[in-house]
């Protein structure tokens, strides 16, 4: 039968050639065969590839990208996911493509999965408009998509089960007017009736090879093809299977994979210097620690500790200053050989200062100097930031700053001829201009920015007595708040500069005989400033930071690291920066930041490639702060880190560990609040998802089996709660109390600590459980069940809200009493309710049903519930405002007490005292929350890395109230 179908395709497409050119006749039967493409080096003619039946195919990127190869066989065309593809029409509409019944298979290995893979397809999707058809893969499995006369979306049909990278698989999309079909190596994978009738086309679209491709999308595959074939039947599955074993031996066998090293602790690579660093992991069983350490020029080397045990040191010597490098962790098991998953560690991201040439330097003048410079820095706990001496002498305080510590000093001095003899000492000793800098002019003359500094000195002061040449509040406007430090002394009359110094509060720190030596004043945190300790702000998940003094007019304060390049893509709904004690924190593709938050000096950094957390809709984020520690979820493990240093200091690990991952996880009134999953049990976001649509791999939960308290100072277990499958994404905490929705239906609960598809989920209960021992306070059945894209929870004031939007993109709101409450009946009288009451619902379309419109976070600002494109009053419900800005881009909002932020066609702000609208022109945040109002700044870090759209800046920015300058 084969061979007769394919002679009469054949013979109708000879029939519609002209003039030598090849076009599919509109006629052709339904039975036909419409393609055949053998994508071998002897089809290749040219830039042409010789169709066996249909339309030829133009490759592009042929050479570089895209290449034909023979060996090993079977001949293929390798995709290397760059701009490449193989085009069969730029028009569908000439090749009467087939409508009836339609059967489309390829051979294909996929070499690296992505959210929107294409093997052959004709087709348009852009959310609105879905129309034809596609045979590729979501993410790791294979998928088939038609649409149909009636339907107006595409039907995704994805197989049941995941597909290996670089594995030869034959797979088959089937159609046949009712039911939709896919097979993988000759077997179904999945079955759909939601398209009936005949396919429908878009008017014009590409058919291609080896991409996804409509007018305004294009993904190229990374993977080989070998063969495709197009059908106007729908083959049988006994056809199907026949056609598989036909070619299957010709394939090679999968390569037996290694058994894979999991790694209990780490793996970390934390800098010593320009060249070297330092490589650490754990495992749970003791074995040598070696690693396989591939270099950018492609050398591997095998390094060893030459040690036995879990715990593991290796020192990186001699990298290169901007390359790529590839690690595997190796080890032995049961007699067997394992290896960890492959790594990367791009040494580019080194964001220290230059080293000081100390040889040039020679000998310090003054011979005391060099004691105190270090009393300086230990009294103003200062080793990275920005110095500031206040009126010079001759350079020599300034150098030994730099000598012993990695501040980027400033000496101001008014004296044009001491300032030229200064510069002069400091270049000759080689740091001028990389690591020190001398500026004319007065503090007075606002020659340098407010709130900038985290060290202020005076070598005037410090080696002749005399105060320096600025007033007491000139300096104290330049010292960066929460912790920026002015320090006088030795010599010279304390009690004149605590005069000069004024009301601000200092202490004298006196020698062992009594008398003072050094008087230090530290600048606290700005009196009405908030901080953004959580995914959503705070553990309440009110998106409002409460900070008084972000509003209004707004400039640059500074910019600058980390840019694009250590980010990862924009789209996955990547955790939000934090920023907490006056520094802020950035989470990179495997990264982790600490700055500064009021001039952006890059603190620290180190790669864990183990840390990745993404679709924060349904799921949480895995890093909080708390004062001057960053909690950070490492696969099992909650890390403590030492804000200031990147040092980890302690870790909390959860029970039966082996088998479990840390999930969520909350810092509130010195406890810290966590969940357990099983492993795994995390969304990667590492393929170019998006996490936008009404599918199940978009819109399934993270649930936790379990949820605990932990006394963070001593790692002692306070409580734990085991119930239903608690929803991740619902986990809020105010006032005391632990607030979650979990589901009590036995298939969920079965299945608590892993994702979940929505439809499991049902037998809601909200629950309360006591913040300090974990007992139940209350527990109530809710229908949640509109809440299907995403499930959020919010608190404030004695309220919850539950809020979601169904499939049809439609919002529901539920406003629940979290305490007893009097409210008013509508008859007037004043009843009072439970906790878990239902207060007031509300039920509205999506103002914005596309780019996240249907995904959006409420803020709370005061007693008012934004939500979409509305504002609600918390306590009865009723519609305040329907005025909300525009919202173009794909981002959620965050707010302070005055002001609201979001991605428009830029960064955008909202002054909700003047109603103005404003944006920050060439800059946009990434897909999710990255604009975070906190310590009287609006803090910009880097997240559109990916993004194709139309800006061009792409850098981490601090902007400050105009009215603080």
């Amino acid at each position: 039968m084969f061979d007769r179908v394919s002679f009469l395709g054949a013979l109708l497409v000879v029939l519609a050639c002209v003039g030598g050119g090849l076009r599919l006749a509109k006629a052709a039967e339904p039975g036909a065969v419409f393609g055949h493409w053998l994508l071998e080096p002897s089809r290749l003619d040219g830039n042409r590839l010789k169709a066996l039946t249909g339309p030829d195919g133009t490759p592009e990127g042929l050479g570089r990208s895209l290449r034909f190869v023979a060996s090993p066989g079977p001949g293929h065309a390798e995709f290397l996911g760059q701009r490449s593809r193989i085009e069969l029409s730029p028009n569908i509409a000439d090749l009467g493509l087939p409508r009836r019944e339609l059967t489309v298979e390829a051979w294909v290995s996929v070499g690296k999965p992505m959210q929107w893979g294409g093997i052959i397809g004709a087709l348009q999707d852009n959310g609105t408009y879905e129309k034809g058809w596609l045979l590729g893969f979501r993410n790791d499995r294979f998928s088939f998509a038609v649409n149909s006369e009636g339907q107006k979306s595409l039907t995704y049909l994805t197989a049941d089960r995941a597909f290996e990278p670089d594995r030869w698989y034959h797979v088959a999309g089937v159609y046949d007017g009712t039911t939709q079909r896919l097979y993988v190596d000759g077997e179904l994978a999945g079955e759909s009736t939601d398209q009936k009738g005949a396919i429908v086309y878009p008017p014009k679209a590409w058919m291609t090879l080896g991409a996804y491709q409509d007018d305004d999308e294009f993904f190229s595959m990374t993977g080989r093809l070998h063969e495709v074939r197009l059908l106007g039947s729908a083959l049988s599955v006994a056809e199907i299977a026949k056609r598989h074993l036909a070619k299957r031996d010709a394939f090679p066998k999968p390569k037996p994979k290694p058994k894979p090293l999991a790694i209990a602790y780490g793996p970390f690579v934390d800098w010593v210097d320009r060249t070297t660093a330092t490589l650490s992991w754990e495992v749970d069983e003791p074995m040598k620690g070696r690693v396989r350490w591939s270099m950018p020029s492609g050398q591997s080397v095998e390094l060893t500790t030459g040690q036995t045990g879990t715990r593991h040191l290796l020192t990186l010597r001699d990298l290169v200053l901007d390359g790529e490098y590839r690690y595997q962790i190796l080890g032995s098991a049961a007699g067997l050989s394992v290896q960890s998953k492959p790594y990367k560690f791009d040494s580019s991201f080194y964001y220290r200062l230059p080293a000081t040439p100390l040889a040039q330097a020679g000998e310090s003048k003054q011979p005391n100097l060099p004691g105190l410079a270090g009393q300086i820095l230990e009294l103003a706990d200062a080793r990275a930031g920005y110095a500031l001496v206040l009126g010079g002498v001759d350079g020599s305080l300034a150098l030994e700053l730099v000598r012993q510590s990695d501040l980027q000093v400033v000496v101001l001095e008014q004296d044009a001829e001491r300032v030229k003899a200064i510069r002069a000492a400091l270049d000759d000793a080689g740091v001028y201009g990389v690591r020190a800098s001398v500026l004319v002019g007065s503090l007075g003359e606002r020659t340098l920015g407010p709130m900038l500094f985290n060290l202020i000195v005076s070598e005037r002061h410090l080696l002749g007595g005399q105060l320096p040449p600025a007033t007491g509040a000139e300096a104290l406007r330049s010292l960066a708040p929460s912790g920026g430090s002015l320090v006088l002394g030795p010599a010279g009359e304390l009690g004149q500069a605590q005069r000069w110094l004024g009301q601000a509060g200092s202490r004298l720190v006196r020698s062992d005989d009594g008398k003072a030596r050094w008087l230090v004043h530290e600048r606290p945190r700005l009196a009405g400033a908030g901080e953004w300790t959580h995914q959503y702000g705070n553990a309440q998940n009110t998106s409002c930071s409460g900070d008084d003094l972000v509003k209004g007019e707004m400039g640059v304060k500074w910019w600058g690291e980390p840019g694009p390049r250590p980010m990862p893509d924009r789209g996955p709904r990547n955790p939000a920066p934090l920023s907490a004690d006056g520094r802020l924190f950035i989470q990179g593709d495997r990264m982790l930041f600490g700055l500064d938050a009021y001039n952006g000096t890059v603190l620290w950094s180190f790669s864990s490639p183990e840390m990745r957390r993404a679709n924060i809709p349904r799921d949480s984020s895995n890093m909080v702060a708390a004062g001057e520690r960053l909690y950070l979820v490492q696969g099992r493990y909650c890390i403590g880190i030492d804000g200031a240093t990147g040092e980890r200091a302690a870790r909390f690990q959860v029970d039966e560990g082996r088998g479990h991952d840390w999930s969520y996880l909350a810092a509130v009134d010195g406890m810290l609040i966590g969940s357990r999953v099983k492993r795994g049990a995390v969304y990667l976001g590492d393929d170019g998802q998006w996490f936008e649509n009404f599918d199940a791999g978009d819109i399934s939960r993270v649930t936790s089996d379990r949820l605990f308290g932990v006394d963070p100072k001593n790692g002692s277990r306070a409580w734990g709660y085991s119930g239903g499958a608690i929803v991740n994404s619902t986990i809020t905490i105010g006032d005391g109390v632990v607030y979650f929705i979990e589901s009590r239906a036995g298939a969920a609960v079965e299945k608590a600590g892993t994702i979940q598809p929505i439809h499991r989920l049902g037998e809601q209960h909200l629950v309360a459980l006591d913040l300090r021992t974990g007992k139940p306070k209350w527990d109530r059945a809710h229908d949640f069940s509109k809440l299907q894209y995403m499930t959020y929870l919010v608190y404030a004031d004695g309220t919850l809200v539950a809020t979601g939007s169904d499939k049809k993109k439609h919002f529901h709101t539920y406003a629940i009493a979290a305490v007893e409450k009097a409210v008013e009946a509508q008859d007037g009288e004043r009843t009072i309710i439970p906790p878990g009451s239902l207060i007031w619902e509300d039920h509205h379309a999506a103002g914005k049903d596309h780019h996240s419109g249907h995904l959006q976070h409420p803020v709370i600002i005061g007693n008012t519930f934004f939500s979409d494109q509305w504002a609600f009053d918390m306590r009865t419900g009723k519609q305040v405002r329907d005025d909300l800005p525009e919202r173009r881009g794909c981002g959620t909002m965050s707010a302070s007490n005055h002001s609201l932020f979001f991605r428009h066609y830029f960064h955008g702000m909202w002054n909700l005292d003047t109603n103005k609208r404003s944006q920050f022109e060439g800059i946009r945040s990434g897909c999710w929350l990255g604009l975070i109002p906190a310590g009287g700044m609006l803090l910009a870090p880097e997240t559109s890395a990916g993004c194709s759209c139309t800006h061009s800046i792409q850098t981490s920015v601090g902007y400050l109230p105009r009215t603080m300058e």
